[in-house]
């Protein structure tokens, strides 16, 4: 959740950002899963960001 309506965009790269560190997709390379998409996502009030990689 970003504090400003500017900060969203940030806060959703962010989540990327934690997708990579956390390696949360480590189990579906390890089932052979090749095509994964990341989606990070930013809230501010009833506004949402979304980016994804």
């Amino acid at each position: 959740m970003s504090k400003t309506k500017k900060g969203m965009k940030e806060k959703a790269y962010e989540a990327l950002k934690q997708i990579d560190e956390k390696k949360y997709d480590t189990r579906l390379k390890a089932r052979g899963i090749k095509n994964i998409s990341k989606i990070g996502i930013a809230f501010y009030g009833k506004e949402v960001k979304v980016v994804c990689k």
